[in-house]
């Protein structure tokens, strides 16, 4: 697994007095706060050390207890701070599910190798994911590609390879012969 900083989580307020933090996250499982090794990246680029002791969710975000801030004043200092791990240190996806992190940057090519540019972008919503696929120079479309990350449009991700294989239509890579037949 890539072994670059992930961004967990961004501190955005303190919350009451006793220190804790709220924090701005879109992971599914905030068992992650208890990784050990965790670190504080902070605007200056320094790295602190973290220990998360708790957390709850609350509307919008979490609520963590931070080990060793313990007041309004060292909670506000932490505001803009990211919560950051190694990649190697998340826990191992089952196959076919991926972090964002393995994801962002990667070529995106139609099923007949066409390159359509590159993922820059995972739109969270209610039903799916999207990918938000960006040309680059050279690519042979114009604009951004919205992708809803369902099997008929994401036919491949190949981790070892570093691309994705999509089909834009959603009509799942087939030709269009063999799409007549299966229809009724």
């Amino acid at each position: 697994m890539n072994d670059s900083w992930v961004v967990l989580g961004k501190v955005v307020k303190a919350q009451g007095l006793r220190g804790e933090v709220k924090v701005q996250s879109e992971i599914e499982d905030p068992e992650n706060f208890l990784l050990p090794g965790l670190s504080l990246r902070c605007g200056d680029g320094s790295f602190q050390p973290l220990a998360v002791e708790k957390y709850r969710t609350q509307k919008g975000g979490f609520i963590l207890t931070l080990s060793g801030c313990d007041s309004i004043d060292r909670a506000q200092v932490l505001i803009g701070c990211e919560l950051v791990c190694r990649g190697s240190q998340l826990p191992i996806l089952p196959d076919d599910e991926y972090y964002h992190f393995q994801l962002l940057g990667l070529p995106v090519f139609d099923y007949q190798g066409q390159k359509l540019g590159k993922l820059t972008e995972i739109m969270v919503t209610a039903a799916h994911e999207i990918y938000v696929v960006q040309p680059q120079s050279g690519d042979n479309i114009e604009g951004e590609v919205l992708l809803p990350v369902v099997a008929s449009y994401i036919l491949e991700i190949d981790l070892d390879a570093g691309k994705i294989i999509v089909d834009p239509s959603g009509e799942g890579g087939l030709p269009a012969e063999a799409r007549a037949r299966l229809s009724p």
